[in-house]
Order: C-alpha cells, then structure tokens, then sequence
C-alpha cells in the first residue's frame, strides 16, 4: 500500500508541475575547446555530448590499438557558479549512489577495449543525500527509485531556480582518461547560449 501511494503521489507532484511551471529549454556550444558541434576528439579518444538540464549524456569512444580507462571517481562537474560536484556515469549510477551511501567512495575505473566505446548519462552524486545523511535504510530503495531522486545539473523549472539568468553562462565537464602509463585530463567547458520556455515563445 506504501508503494503505491508514493507511486500515486509522484505522479501526482509531476501532474502539478507540467500545469503549473513550463520547463526550460536550454541551448548549448561547446566553447573550450572549440569546435561547432558537440564532438571533440584527438589521435586517441573522440568524445561527443548532448547536454540537457537533467544530464549531460557522454559517448567516450577510444581510436588508440590499447585499452583505455575512464576514472570516473576522479571525474567532476563545475557548475554555472563555480563550485565542483563528483558526478555518477552511466547505467549502474543508481548501484554507486547505494555504495556510496555504504561508504565506498571509491568506484572503479571503467575499461574502453580498442574501437569501442562507454556512454551514458552523467549525473550529480549527491548522496548521501540533500542536506544530511539519508542513512543505512536507503541501500534497500530499487533502483528505478532511485532514478527519481537524481540531482539536475541546472533548474528545470523556475520554482528550482531562474535558468533565464544562465544565458550567456558556463560550466564545465572534467573527465580523466587513464593511458598506458599516463593520466590525461580531458576539460570541456560549455556555454548555454539560449534559454526558452513555451511561455517565452
């Protein structure tokens, strides 16, 4: 009966909002370095992006003969106002925010075999929780919930800040790529060039 009620009540919050608040629309350019699509690559990882203001989705695909990592544990996101957020990647981030909230900070790098490619969504880790420690009981909570409970990397709607101030602002993406024998790290800053909503057309 309590699943179904909260299944009942986020259904019925997300019902209030898509009434009441018309959600913003932001357009990005990818200005360090700078190239006119989302893309960048080099000899040996060609990278490409589709930001949103939920996430921003990474394809990290790697040209080298040689088996490449992304630590993501050392990865960050730099937000409009400067401050740093360690981030999750990809499908399994509702699994580390449950090993995070059991004290394992550390999460592994993830291997890119030759020619292949690893994407998925960056998220803000937030865990253990927006303003304080959610605790133990939460490593019980199924991962399709968890999905409901990720931190959006700029406003949504209004009532979650003012996106129209962003315009014309910043932020960054810091994504360390281990070779054989050395560290690079790859630094993407974004710049939201536009922001609409249906209200403002």
């Amino acid at each position: 009966m309590a699943k179904i009620s909260r299944f009942l009540c986020i259904i019925f919050t997300l019902f209030l909002v898509g009434c009441t608040y018309s959600p913003y629309r932001y357009s990005f350019s990818l200005i360090d370095p700078y190239v006119e699509d989302l893309t960048y690559g080099d000899g040996d990882v060609f990278f490409q992006f589709i930001p949103t203001a939920e996430y921003i989705w990474v394809s990290i695909y790697n040209r080298s003969e040689n088996g490449i990592y992304f630590i993501r544990d050392k990865a960050e996101y730099i937000d409009p106002n400067g401050e740093s957020h360690s981030i999750l990647f990809g499908w399994d981030f509702a699994s580390a925010m449950k090993d995070f909230v059991r004290g394992d900070l550390y999460l592994n790098p993830i291997k890119i075999n030759p020619k292949s490619a690893s994407e998925g969504n960056v998220w803000i880790n937030i865990w253990p929780g927006p303003g304080g420690d959610i605790g133990e009981g939460w490593v019980t909570v199924k991962d399709t919930d968890i999905e409901y409970l990720d931190h959006k990397m700029l406003p949504e709607y209004e009532f979650q800040g003012d996106g129209m101030a962003l315009k014309d602002s910043t932020f960054s993406l810091i994504l360390p790529v281990s070779f054989d024998g050395y560290k690079r790290d790859y630094e993407f800053t974004f710049m939201i060039t536009d922001v609409e909503t249906s209200d403002s057309k």
